[in-house]
């Protein structure tokens, strides 16, 4: 099978989406959860690896959404959002937040605001509030770009990061 919207001379041999997710696993990445606020005012709180700095000047960082997300109205509908990177401790709060199905609503007590109002996981290593600037479809994806308002970090403290299907601990060397 090949990929959808495959480019004109893309070999047409193929494409086993399992052996796609499989060859993507061996670049680790970081982990975050994406927050904002629902119509009702509930936080909610998604896991998200696809997470980008697009611009330091200005500070633009962009994310991606999944179509079939069924948290994908929440977040597109949302003019504010936060994006907390997890601690290596965090492995509860990522399981939590990236179960299909699962409970998204974060408690109040784990979240405090910032400048935009978002809600900001209080226990993340970094947080960065941002202002939607633009939503982009892509494939079967929506691409979130967010203009950075405000952010918060504690730099002496390692970072959850994702491997190969497992999680792992980031950390600087001294």
């Amino acid at each position: 099978m090949s990929p959808p919207d495959a480019p004109s001379g893309f070999d047409p041999a193929p494409f086993d989406l399992g052996e796609y997710r499989r060859a993507l696993g061996g670049f680790g990445t970081g982990v975050a959860l994406v927050a904002a606020h629902d119509a009702k005012g509930d936080a909610h709180g998604m896991i998200i690896n696809s997470l980008t700095s697009v611009s330091l000047h200005p500070p633009i960082m962009l994310w991606c959404l999944a179509n079939a997300s069924a948290a994908f109205e929440v977040f597109t509908q949302a003019e504010t959002f936060s994006l907390n990177i997890l601690r290596s401790d965090d492995h509860s709060v990522a399981r939590q937040f990236s179960r299909r199905g699962g409970d998204r609503i974060i408690p109040p007590e784990q979240f405090s605001k910032m400048e935009t109002g978002a809600p900001v996981l209080t226990s993340a290593l970094a947080s960065l509030d941002c202002r939607m600037r633009l939503r982009q479809p892509m494939g079967d994806h929506e691409v979130i770009y967010g203009d950075v308002v405000a952010y918060r970090a504690d730099p002496g403290v390692d970072a959850l990061g994702f491997f190969r299907g497992r999680f792992v601990t980031l950390r600087s060397e001294d």
